[in-house]
């Protein structure tokens, strides 16, 4: 705690570490709501997915993988 009694709670998957010896970065595709704005995957953010272990595109406020339903990076 600091010393105003506040708890700084860090947000834990904001940065992964993929490590030297981990297999090729899979790309999961865009979700559905992305795809149907624009097909091109223009404006979209990639997010890391630990599960599939891979990276996959949305729109601002998407944060579930479109591949498994992972909402925790």
């Amino acid at each position: 705690m600091s010393d105003d009694g506040h708890r700084v709670i860090k947000f834990p998957h904001s940065r992964v570490r993929v490590g030297s010896k981990s297999r090729a970065i899979k790309e999961l595709g865009l979700t559905k709501r992305a795809a149907a704005i624009d097909p091109d995957g223009r404006g979209a953010h990639g997010h890391w997915c630990s599960h599939c272990r891979g990276v996959w595109y949305g729109r601002a406020g998407e944060v579930e993988c479109p591949v498994c339903g992972n909402r925790h990076g």
